[in-house]
């Protein structure tokens, strides 16, 4: 976890080592209903935590997005 400055207010990262998001799964992670990965990381949520999120964020005036490539993990992270 990290924060740091940005142009338009804090920058909040949360990093991970797992096997990363490739672009079409980038496009839909904050979907609501909408899961990435594997069928095991899939039986175990709603896919509603991140639009969930998205949705907090950007009503705060903030952004959120994800960075990642596949095999090599993922940063998640948010600006308000």
């Amino acid at each position: 976890v990290e924060a740091s400055d940005a142009e338009k207010g804090l920058k909040v990262s949360v990093k991970d080592n797992g096997p990363g998001i490739d672009e079409e799964g980038r496009k839909k992670v904050f979907d609501r209903f909408s899961q990435v990965g594997d069928e095991a990381a899939k039986s175990q949520g709603t896919g509603l935590g991140l639009a969930i999120s998205r949705a907090i964020i950007e009503a705060h005036g903030g952004t959120i997005g994800v960075d990642s490539e596949a095999g090599k993990g993922s940063t998640f992270w948010f600006v308000i």
